[in-house]
Formats: structure tokens, sequence, C-alpha cells
């Protein structure tokens, strides 16, 4: 059951006798999955695609470095770029421990894979983990604070007035903004280790200062001036793009919470969640993302189970009287752009009463 997104903002105000009734509704539900063998690790799919995506990420690396054609470059670029992210999806279902039974095993994908990408486990973790526990939730989100980027009318009244002026053409830069992601994520790492406080252990600083050093200053150092500029932008900007399209399309743009609500589990996952509809493509290059609304409902899910999820999830929130949004890819990418837009044009409005 698909429903429209609403394009301005509502904060959501719980219902009173809904609370306990979506606490019975969820635990039946968890019950029926589970019963159902849902939930269990499938490792026969987990295997294949963390030696697939090492061997795509080594292979392409190794071209990068020894392809002298630009034509061939390019794809070498893309290769590598599309291997980081998928293990950067590991990296993700790792940390929610969906991939194998025990934490420890969970825990060394999750660095390993870090390890490549150049980011912080533990600083993702933290951040992941307080975003699942109140997605799109005004003050406590930490996904919700995004630079230069306002995704409600207070959000904008709070930015400085830097970015309450460039904000106005928001929608605009949405996509360019996009393609800073990779620098930015890789950049916060750097920062992770220079700001924290105690010290990190310096065991843990050797683990991830490799992949900093070749994916930022590597190319400098051992290719032409030429083919480092070409590696290093097309490299982090089509990283930063494609991530991008499997995070941005999840919660931007859909209903808000404000601070101090109190809303059920069930209904706070359900109401800011959004999924894109597709086949095994769409699961494939979205890393799973694009079942939203099961991953938040049952974080520790399997991705390749997510599917199987749905049809019970609907049924509840149909029960329920919750909507359950699902659209095309280009769809939710249309209502991304139209709620910046929208927030923008409320400029008027706050800069008065300010």
């Amino acid at each position: 059951m698909a429903i429209s997104i609403p394009v301005a903002e509502q904060p959501l105000v719980a219902r009173e006798s809904a609370p306990d009734a979506h606490a019975v509704a969820y635990a039946r539900l968890k019950a029926e999955i589970t019963s159902a063998g849902i939930l269990k690790r499938s490792l026969s799919f987990y295997w294949p695609l963390i030696l697939a995506s090492f061997a795509g990420y080594a292979l392409t690396a190794w071209a990068i470095v020894t392809t002298d054609s630009y034509l061939w470059l390019t794809f070498a670029c893309l290769g590598f770029s599309f291997s980081t992210v998928q293990l950067a999806g590991l990296m993700h279902d790792s940390g929610h421990r969906a991939v194998f039974t025990s934490t420890r095993g969970n825990n060394l994908l999750g660095l390993a894979t870090t390890a490549a990408i150049g980011l912080v486990f533990a600083n993702w973790m933290q951040r992941h983990n307080l975003h699942h526990a109140h997605p799109n939730q005004e003050d406590v989100d930490p996904d919700m604070e995004v630079p230069f980027l306002a995704l409600t009318s207070e959000d904008y009244s709070r930015k400085d007035p830097v970015q309450r002026f460039a904000a106005r053409w928001q929608a605009y830069y949405y996509y360019p903004l996009g393609a800073l992601v990779s620098f930015s994520n890789r950049l916060g790492s750097i920062s992770y280790f220079l700001q924290r406080r105690p010290r990190p252990n310096p065991a843990r600083l050797l683990l991830y200062l490799p992949a900093i050093v070749i994916l930022f200053p590597g190319p400098f150092l051992i290719f032409p001036l030429e083919k480092a500029v070409f590696v290093f932008f097309l490299v982090h900007v089509s990283t930063g793009l494609y991530l991008a399209s499997c995070f941005a399309p999840n919660h931007k743009g859909m209903i808000t919470i404000a601070r101090d609500a109190h809303v059920s589990f069930l209904e706070q996952q359900v109401a800011t969640s959004r999924n894109v509809r597709g086949g095994l493509v769409t699961d494939f290059l979205l890393v799973g993302l694009n079942y939203q609304v099961e991953h938040h409902l049952f974080p520790a899910c399997p991705r390749n189970k997510l599917k199987r999820l749905a049809p019970f999830v609907r049924r509840v929130c149909e029960e329920q009287s919750l909507g359950y949004a699902e659209v095309s890819f280009l769809r939710t990418n249309r209502l991304i752009v139209r709620h910046l837009h929208n927030v923008s044009r409320s400029r008027p409005v706050l800069e008065a009463v300010s």
C-alpha cells in the first residue's frame, strides 16, 4: 500500500491511546516473523557478498594504479566507488549485527570494512544508533543536522546567517552537496582522532591511517598531477553521489517529530521512513536500504530477507492505521527536492518574525 508523502513538514503528535496498542501490535509482529525464521542470519548470502566486495575493491584499486588510458581509468574509478559503497553497506549491516550471530564477528567485519574505506567504525555506530533510536526527531537525530541543508522551518531558523542565506537555493545545490558526502565523511574520521578526548588507542589510529593516507594525499604522491586530480575527484564525487542516493531517500522530506513528543516506537519508525520501490537490481544497488521501514523496525534482519518482512509490516500498518510510504526512486528524489524548496520558501516568514 503506497501513500502520498506530505510535502510540508508537520510535527507528529502522538495519539493518547496509540502507544499501548502499537506496543502490542509490534510484539505480535516480532513474534510472528521470528517464528517464520526471517530474522535468522544468512551467511550463504553474506559470504559471497563479502568476498566479492573486497575483491572488487582490491581489483579496481589495482586497475587505477596500473591504467593510463583515461577511458579505462574512468571505469576503474567508478568501479572502485561502487565497491566502496558495497563495503559501506556491509559496515552498516555488521553494525546492526545482521551478518554474523556473534558480536565479535560483526565487529571484525565492521573494522575491516571501515579500515578499507576510511571511516571510523565506533564513531559511525554511535551516530547511527542514535539515529535509529530517534529518526527524524528534532535536536536528537544527528542525521537531521546537515550543513547548508534546512530540513524543517525550525531547522532553517536555527542556521547561522551564512547557511540561512545559502539555503534559499538548497533545492538546487542538493545534488552537488551530495557529491561532497565522501569528503565530509572521511574528513570526519580525521577530526575524530584530532578532537577525541581521551585520545583513542594508537592501534586503532594505525588501523584507519593507511586508508586516509591512500585516499587523500595518496594519488598526489604516486601519480602525475593530471592523473592524480582526475582520480581524486572522480572517486570522491562518484562515491559521495552513490552514498547519498542510498541514504538520503530514506528519511529526507518525511514527517518530523518534536523533541518532547511521546510517540510509540512503531509509529515513529514507520512515519519517518520511506521505502523505494524496485526489484532485485534496486535491492542490490541500494544495499537493502530501499526497505527502510522494515529495516528500522527490525535492524538486525539480514538485508536479503527484508523483502520477506514487507507483507507482515504492511498488514500491521493497515491494522493500526499507519501510513506505509513506498515510492519509486525517481519519485522519492522529486519529493526530497520539492520538500527542500518548500522549506526554503518559508524564509520570508521566518526572517520577518526574527
